[in-house]
């Protein structure tokens, strides 16, 4: 090893052993989990980030949304939605209405009155979310909207682009419910068994 000929041997081969370990980095960026030095190349052939969202996403959240693209998850039930909106920081239920149709539904059922093009929406309820109103003075007409859903608007622009063709996603505010109670401390139930439940 301190001969000159091993001396001349190394410094000949350094630039090989670098040469080495970049290419073998690169051939680990060829697949989506390895991407590291070229994450905003591999973000921008798949037309990532999301323009849904204001402000800048951790590594760890670019990643996992660019690996769901490049693999093509389909997400099309509501457990994926409600898991997809939990990967970027919000907490959702979504309600389905069901329609009251004749021969099929039950009087003081679980169905709503309605039309039937109403089962095309989603309601969709974000958790810990403001809603700010239109204020006569302070806002500006044609420009400030009626009212917004602020933050929780990013997530329903990512819902609307995924979400079926025929359905459309619509924001509601968060609904808190709660069993009603005896003065002892017991459930109120109906003639089923079931507990009352009221909204907060």
């Amino acid at each position: 090893m301190t001969s000159s000929l091993a001396k001349f041997t190394r410094v000949l081969l350094d630039g090989f052993v670098w040469l080495y370990a970049r290419a073998f980095r690169l051939a680990l960026e060829a697949s989506v989990d390895g991407v590291d030095e070229l994450l905003p190349d591999w973000e921008a052939e798949y037309g990532l980030p999301e323009n849904c969202f204001i402000g800048d996403q951790t590594t760890v959240q670019r990643l996992r949304e660019l690996a769901r693209k490049v693999r093509a998850d389909s997400v099309n039930h509501p457990e994926q939605f409600v898991r997809l909106a939990l990967d970027h920081g919000f907490e959702i239920e979504i309600e389905e209405p069901s329609i009251f149709e004749c021969g099929f539904s039950e009087l003081g059922g679980f169905h709503t009155s309605g039309r039937a093009s109403e089962e095309v929406y989603w309601i969709v309820r974000v958790k810990d979310v403001g809603v700010s109103y239109f204020e006569a003075g302070v806002g500006e007409c044609g420009y400030d909207p009626l009212f917004s859903f602020g933050a929780a608007e990013q997530i329903l622009c990512l819902l609307r682009k995924l979400a079926p063709a025929w359905t459309l996603p619509v924001l509601a505010p968060w609904i808190t419910l709660a069993a009603l109670v005896t003065e002892d401390g017991k459930y109120i139930t109906d003639g089923y068994g079931n507990r009352l439940l009221v909204t907060l």
